[in-house]
């Protein structure tokens, strides 16, 4: 599977701005699974997919307790937290299915939980630290 991006952001600023400006070109397909160790970034690079889809950005919390939020603005944001589910159920009941057929964009943290329900085509990016202020961050298209 090839990267189709590889990044080192040396900062929340520029982990923000990422997002910001992928926001325009993970449309297709529309969702999006991000994996990385706690306090890697992923929250902060949804808060700049927000922004750059239309939504304020200080709207934009981790779903840890409720495994989704829905954001609308210019264009929808579906941001899930499966870092505490236990059960894949839990998903489905919730609508999972509904979820990946809206217009808009799903962007799910811990996605990796949720392996067997994922489509055949999705975008996967992989958050590591480096040091505290540095995190490698690479975009892959996958395809099954």
């Amino acid at each position: 599977m090839p990267k189709v991006l590889n990044i080192i952001s040396h900062s929340e600023l520029e982990t923000f701005a990422l997002g910001k400006k992928l926001a325009a070109m993970l449309r297709d397909p529309n969702l999006v699974i991000l994996s990385g160790e706690l306090g890697a970034g992923k929250t902060v690079f949804v808060k700049g997919l927000a922004e750059g889809l239309g939504v304020k950005q200080n709207e934009v919390h981790s779903p840890t307790f409720t495994l989704v939020h829905e954001y609308h603005g210019k264009n929808d944001l579906y941001h899930f937290d499966l870092y505490r589910i236990t059960e894949v159920k839990e998903l489905i009941e919730i609508g999972w299915d509904d979820y990946l057929e809206r217009k808009g964009l799903v962007v799910v943290e811990w996605g990796e939980k949720a392996r067997n329900l994922l489509p055949a085509k999705y975008y996967s990016i992989n958050f590591r630290m480096i040091s505290e202020n540095e995190r490698e961050i690479d975009v892959t298209l996958i395809e099954k």
